[in-house]
């Protein structure tokens, strides 16, 4: 159960946050990050096409991908998409009656969904995630792709969900392997005679009409398609570097903290999240911002935090990758 602060809790963490220097309760400094353990693969969701947990104090998020094939009519583009959705376990939120738990869920699925699947900012030197990702998804140009379905679960929420989050689905898309495929096309075995009837060459052998009946062929032409391997045999999704990572500020008049825990989110409910997606290079792109809690921000301190929040999301990816890296080795 959460423990709900007094107003002289509170105005004690404020105070110890806004002292010089600023003191935290687990003794962290103010841009800290607690201990991040990253688990991908079978062992989180062995039927999955990609999987990972992540657990950062007392905030487990657990993603996982899942690809079908969907076929693609006329208004839609010609590659494949991605489709997100959170659910958030009742133990992670016990305080909260059924329709609050609601409004969270549609909440971190709405700045998910928002997220991946926006494509501003891609040009041909720069490719957005998205731009990227579908070309991997895509089977047959215009007809049939793979629907990436994007699915969390938070387990426990102890501050921080927003960061963690996004870290669970950069892992899982990290973790995705994509099963390769082989365009096929159908050829009709019978050919007709003089008298415009069908007939089949009698010196060809039942087994050998078959085999010529099915031909591989560029996937603009074919009617179909086939796996060459298997699901865990296949490749990486492509860009999936540039996968987006959230960073939030918790903020005070004079300070700003990393990673808070519930307690401190109680004592200060103002926070921005910023998105943010780097290419290998390491070049940031903005990817989103959203503002959360009571209170307001002065326009003119808006700027500094983006730059902080690019630093930040920087060293972020650089640690988590370096896990994800180490497991994949």
């Amino acid at each position: 159960m959460a423990t709900i602060l007094s107003k002289a809790e509170k105005s004690y963490i404020v105070t110890s946050l806004t002292s010089s220097p600023p003191l935290r309760q687990d003794g962290r400094a103010p841009h800290d990050y607690r201990i991040i353990s990253v688990i991908t693969g079978d062992e989180v969701a062995p039927l999955a096409n990609g999987s990972a947990k992540i657990r950062v104090g007392g905030t487990e998020v657990v993603s996982a991908v899942r690809l079908e094939v969907e076929d693609l009519t006329s208004t839609d583009a010609h590659k494949g998409r991605i489709r997100c959705n959170v659910t958030c376990s009742p133990a992670a939120y016990p305080h909260l009656n059924g329709n609050q738990q609601d409004d969270i869920q549609s909440d971190l699925t709405s700045i998910l969904q928002a997220t991946f699947t926006s494509n501003d900012g891609s040009t041909s030197t720069t490719p957005t995630f998205l731009h990227q990702m579908s070309e991997t998804l895509t089977i047959l140009p215009g007809r049939k792709a793979w629907l990436l379905n994007l699915d969390a679960v938070v387990l426990s929420d102890g501050g921080n969900v927003y960061d963690v989050l996004f870290m669970a689905c950069r892992a899982a898309l990290w973790n995705t392997r994509v099963p390769k495929t082989r365009a096929v096309e159908y050829r009709d075995p019978t050919q007709k005679g003089v008298a415009g009837e069908k007939t089949i060459n009698n010196d060809v052998e039942m087994t050998d009409l078959w085999k010529s009946s099915v031909q591989t062929k560029k996937a603009t032409k074919a009617a179909d398609f086939e796996l060459e391997d298997y699901w865990d045999h296949g490749e990486p999704l492509a860009g999936r570097a540039r996968c987006p990572i959230a960073i939030t500020l918790n903020l005070l008049p004079t300070v700003h903290i990393l990673d808070a825990t519930r307690t401190e989110e109680q004592a200060v409910p103002l926070k921005l999240v910023i998105i943010y997606s780097f290419s290998q290079d390491g070049d940031a792109c903005f990817a989103g911002m959203r503002m959360l809690g009571p209170g307001d921000l002065p326009l003119e301190y808006l700027k500094g935090l983006l730059g902080e929040g690019e630093k930040y999301a920087k060293n972020l990816i650089l640690s988590l990758d370096s896990q994800l890296k180490t497991q994949w080795s």
